[in-house]
């Protein structure tokens, strides 16, 4: 993997398609420079004109879904600069200037109230108060105190693979690796975060699932809003107890929308617009893995990873009261990979497919509700084998296929003072299980006085059953400053194999609002996680479902907004697990094919844990062409086994995360940086023995020292080309760009020093050391 993302041919080529974009002559673009005072601006792009001014120090905020790229001034505008003169080229589009603070504009429909970006007050509405603790919109429209980056910011973070979720990455709490396209979020499991689309749970929503997920089934393009619940997060999500990310997908403009892009990972297009004058809408998208073609064109043996993912949607409105939609979420993948040394060989093939359909019906001002009917199928083989002679052969034969049937009923009923939720889930599931391995591994193998040893499992599972929950929570404005909401989930599950027992999970949620501009939370819950019906743990040897698990949340944050625009928020938190179900680890190099058929892959039989962390994250946006955020985080993760505390693998007791956004006219740069403390490692060293003989080897206690600190500087660098009726979005981005060596794996082995000494070699493997990245986005 490392091998490929260093190439020099890789990165010769890459650099020769950059010299062709940014040298704009070249490549038959010509740049489109401000334009002066005394130009007119008739028949200029909308986008542009709107660059031009946020160049010139104005502080604007919008996206391309409401100023697409096909607007353009319609008439010569009165005014002659500024706001005024913003507004008579909006207002012919139905959009229109809305003040967010001091010197702030957004961009929104001209039918927009006003509004803002001081707490929500008695003016507000009492379903709009933002009571939960721990939540960061990662993607909006409009901007509050909870926004960590609104859409565009989000297009331009550097990311690997063009990956959207990996902006949860920046957040404090998150340990990431560089490479897995999910977070541990607040020292949890990378499962433990529910991922959901236009609200519908996505089982399984990464490509490569068995590779590191580094790339999710959601095409960036597609990404309209973005909500993360670090923790505390509300009674109407279940199943998880770390974690929620909330995606909502773009709406297209009533005028339509088209874009297709490229990059070297992939090939994209997306297209949507309204019909029946603007009562319905639609949207398509279909995005394409360039990787195995960027594999081959620099003569790699690695293999062929080939993945596609298309997403479609269409909204009606029947009335004003009602409106419907329907879904569809396909995914398609087919893996051939080797690793270096061409001693593992992994096949994998998967197909998935997603389709629900909503309603949503307001009886009046105070009743209104909704239901979600779905259909989830997902398919896998995954095939592979170890031929490393004199170490260790074997196979795997993994065959899981799952489907679920789901409905989800909901109701709100209340006013501005006291406002009811309270819903319903109800699942039927089935799975089929097909799985069979062996590994052979030679004496010697991994140490020297390691014996012979034969692995051999068959299973032939067909599990089924469902699943069933329900929620009631209440949200009352106690007071103009202070807001209470208090909730209960019960959920249950019953598959064939075992009774999963009932679960409930009470929440409770306080804020308080000092001043205008300050925000006090506290949130405790109780959150479960029952193992999915898809979730057996056959590959290493365990046949039977274990009990839901439980965390209890105790979260602490404030929040305070600057005169200066300077956003602070300060939060601790305490998370503590109990029923843990065993884990299985690599202990000495995750980074393989096939982890079952390593030598030093170990059970992690942890009954509980805990999780404790403060985290301090600053932001300032819109501070004339400039934008920053620095967070700093302090925690520790735990497991506890056997009476004794021992680090989670992922646990990082400090963390930093800072970016700097820098947009003048058609440029826009963003840097961003990572360091943490190094993830912990197990030690180990040879024993003692007699003059000749070779020493046993002792591994020392788990997880009792560090790798070094892990650090990564990004970089994106974009500039949009004007066009006719069109604009050009190119850019280029590296991650870890100053090629940081952040050690991943350990490989160990014992050599003969000669005169009857022996010395115990390591060898240290890296994460991701280099990954550059560009692409181009047409807009017309």
């Amino acid at each position: 993997m490392s091998g490929f993302f260093h190439s020099q041919p890789a990165l010769r080529h890459v650099l020769r398609i950059l010299s062709c974009l940014l040298l704009a002559a070249s490549c038959g673009f010509a740049p489109v420079l401000p334009a002066s005072a005394a130009n007119t601006w008739l028949g200029r792009p909308v986008g542009e004109v709107l660059r031009e001014w946020q160049g010139r120090g104005l502080t604007l905020i919008y996206n391309d879904r409401l100023v697409s790229p096909s607007m353009r001034v319609q008439q010569e505008p009165e005014a002659a600069s500024g706001v005024a003169l913003l507004d008579e080229i909006l207002a012919p589009h139905g959009l229109k200037l809305q003040p967010m603070g001091q010197d702030v504009w957004s961009v929104v429909a001209a039918g927009t109230r006003d509004k803002s970006d001081r707490p929500a007050r008695a003016d507000a509405r009492l379903d709009t108060i933002v009571v939960t603790a721990s939540r960061y919109v990662l993607a909006s429209e409009d901007l509050g105190v909870s926004t960590v980056l609104v859409q565009d910011e989000l297009r331009a973070l550097p990311k690997l693979a063009d990956e959207s979720l990996r902006a949860v990455h920046r957040l404090p709490g998150a340990a990431s690796n560089g490479v897995s396209g999910l977070a541990h979020i607040r020292g949890g499991e990378e499962n433990e975060t529910e991922v959901v689309l236009d609200g519908m749970p996505l089982s399984e929503p990464f490509h490569l699932k068995n590779f590191f997920s580094p790339v999710s089934v959601l095409d960036a393009e597609i990404v309209g809003a973005m909500d993360v619940y670090a923790g505390g997060f509300p009674v109407h999500y279940g199943d998880r107890m770390s974690a929620v990310i909330d995606v909502r997908s773009i709406e297209p403009p009533v005028d339509g929308m088209r874009a297709i892009g490229a990059s070297l990972y992939h090939t994209n297009g997306i297209a949507g617009g309204s019909f029946d004058d603007t009562r319905g809408r639609w949207l398509l998208s279909g995005r394409r893995s360039n990787l195995a073609e960027v594999i081959n064109l620099i003569n790699s043996n690695l293999g062929e990873p080939k993945y596609l993912d298309s997403f479609s949607k269409v909204e009606y409105d029947f009335s004003e009261a009602t409106t419907a939609a329907l879904h569809l979420l396909v995914v398609n993948e087919h893996l051939r990979v080797n690793n270096s040394q061409e001693t593992e060989y992994s096949k994998v093939g998967d197909n998935s497919a997603y389709v629900w359909g909503t309603a949503e019906h307001r009886w009046s001002e105070r009743l209104s509700g909704s239901v979600l009917l779905s259909y989830t199928n997902i398919d896998t083989d995954r095939d592979g084998t170890v031929d490393d002679p004199g170490k260790r052969v074997g196979y795997v034969h993994d065959h899981r296929s799952f489907t679920a049937t789901n409905l989800s009923l909901e109701l709100q009923q209340g006013d501005d003072e006291l406002l009811f939720r309270y819903g319903v889930d109800l699942g039927l599931l089935n799975a089929h299980y097909a799985y069979a391995s062996r590994l052979d591994v030679s004496a010697g193998e991994p140490w020297p006085d390691s014996p012979a040893s034969v692995t051999v499992r068959q299973s032939n599972l067909q599990p089924d059953g469902n699943q069933t929950g329900a929620f009631l929570s209440g949200r009352w404005r106690m007071t103009d400053r202070l807001t209470a909401e208090l909730g209960m989930r019960w959920d249950d599950q019953t598959w064939d194999r075992v009774d999963g027992g009932t679960q409930l999970s009470p929440r409770l949620n306080l804020r308080y609002d000092p001043t205008d501009r300050t925000e006090l939370r506290a949130s405790w819950g109780r959150f479960h996680q029952a193992q999915g019906i898809n979730e057996l743990q056959l590959e290493d040897g365990i046949d039977t479902f274990f009990p839901a698990q439980r965390a209890d949340h105790l979260i602490l944050s404030a929040e305070h907004a600057l005169e200066n625009r300077i956003h602070v928020r300060l939060e601790a938190y305490y998370k503590d697990y109990e029923e843990l179900r065993p884990r299985f680890e690599n202990q000495f190099d995750p980074l393989v094919l096939i982890p079952e058929l390593q030598t030093d892959r170990i059970q992690v039989a942890a009954t509980s844990g805990s999780v404790r962390g403060l985290e301090l994250l600053l932001n300032r946006r819109n501070a004339g062409p400039w934008a920053w955020w620095l967070s700093y985080t302090w925690s520790q993760a735990d497991d506890d086994i056997g009476g004794d505390e021992v680090r989670r693998s992922w646990d990082q007791t400090h963390s930093f995360n800072a970016g700097l956004n820098w947009i003048n006219g058609a440029w826009d740069v963003t840097l961003a940086g990572t360091w943490h403390t190094g993830w912990p490692t197990t030690p180990v060293r040879l024993g003692e023995a007699p003059p000749g003989e070779v020493p046993p080897v002792v591994v020392g206690e788990r997880n009792a020292t560090r790798f070094d600190a892990f650090k990564s500087v990004d970089l994106r660098v974009a500039y949009t080309f004007a066009l006719e009726k069109s604009e050009l979005l190119t850019f280029v981005e590296f991650t870890n760009l100053l090629a940081q060596k952040n050690a991943c794996c350990v490989e160990y082995a014992v050599r003969d020093a000669g005169g009857g000494v022996y010395a115990l070699d390591r060898d240290v493997d890296d994460w991701i050391r280099f990954a550059p990245n560009i692409g181009v986005l047409w807009r017309f």
